[in-house]
């Protein structure tokens, strides 16, 4: 019996020492990054706080969402104050409790929420999940993101790092065995926008995949609509008007196929909400705003020059709003 106990005890302190390794190499970098006032969620969460107020358009998504507007050009267009609080892998659950922590201290007058099946599918980025609203001021809405949104697999995974950093680990041990990347060009940030000067390169325009449809993504439409029906009800008790986009994917990409699952899924679920206006980029006034792929970092996020496009784009769809 002392024996098992033994093992039980070894056992448990082996997994202790092991998640304390995985807080030093993936929890330190980014304490230092806050302390050094470089973390980049760090930076937008105080332009949201420290801010009160002051922006009329408020972006939300994925990191597609904050390569893609700019701020600037969405401020100069519309003669309106916006932000970018697009954060990496945004999950559409996140969306719901990162707009409510918003609406603590911003009245915005529109929403533009970036949406595509990565947002809502069967994998969850719970270390980007935590790492955003870990900048929450707000405890209430903390708790009820990781116990009501994720439940029982959000409390395991906010509490133990080696659930937490997974993908991390895997993508860490991966490259241990494979040829190192070159590093991108600078990047640089504007309220929430990450200005990328990288242009994909041809070798991997060569090797790109189809876009996300119903075979190659496990999307979860019941989540989806659980959690988008509580933005839409938040930003209507608001009077908010509630915009939402597909960014674009690179020409040579659309074209690998003629799947439209992931815009007719949008297309017919948004048609059910009539005070909500859906628009998929790829298409939306093409004959003005004509994309390729030079336009794009990578398979699927614009750069400084694409994002120009974007961002013109969402001005034309907003004074479109503005005029009815």
């Amino acid at each position: 019996m002392k024996k098992f106990l033994k093992h039980i005890l070894y056992g448990f302190l082996f997994f202790v020492i092991i998640n304390l390794l995985i807080v030093i190499k993936y929890e330190l970098p980014a304490h230092e990054a806050i302390k050094n006032k470089t973390h980049k969620n760090y930076l937008k969460w105080n332009g949201i706080h420290n801010n009160a107020n002051t922006y009329d358009v408020i972006i939300l998504g994925s990191s597609r969402a904050y390569t893609s507007l700019n701020p600037k050009i969405i401020d100069s267009g519309l003669n309106l104050k916006s932000f970018n609080m697009g954060t990496s892998s945004q999950d559409i659950t996140e969306t719901y409790y990162t707009l409510k922590e918003i609406l603590d201290y911003q009245n915005p007058k529109y929403i533009v929420l970036e949406t595509y099946f990565g947002s809502c599918d069967s994998f969850i980025n719970y270390y980007q999940v935590y790492s955003n609203s870990s900048f929450f001021k707000s405890t209430k809405h903390k708790y009820d993101l990781v116990v009501d949104g994720y439940g029982s697999k959000g409390i395991v995974n906010y509490i133990v790092p080696m659930m937490k950093f997974n993908n991390y680990i895997k993508q860490d041990i991966i490259s241990l065995f494979s040829k190192k990347k070159s590093k991108n060009p600078m990047k640089g940030w504007y309220k929430g926008f990450y200005n990328d000067t990288t242009v994909v390169k041809q070798n991997d325009i060569n090797n790109f995949e189809p876009i996300p449809n119903f075979r190659n993504k496990v999307f979860n439409k019941n989540r989806f609509k659980n959690s988008f029906d509580k933005i839409y009800e938040l930003t209507k008790e608001r009077g908010i008007q509630l915009i939402v986009i597909r960014t674009p994917y690179p020409p040579s990409r659309l074209m690998l196929n003629s799947n439209t699952d992931e815009n007719s899924f949008y297309q017919n679920y948004f048609s059910q909400y009539k005070d909500v206006g859906y628009y998929d980029l790829n298409s939306y006034k093409s004959n003005i705003f004509n994309f390729k792929d030079k336009d794009f970092s990578d398979f699927h996020h614009a750069n400084g020059k694409g994002a120009v496009k974007i961002s013109q784009q969402v001005v034309d769809i907003i004074k479109t709003h503005q005029l009815n």
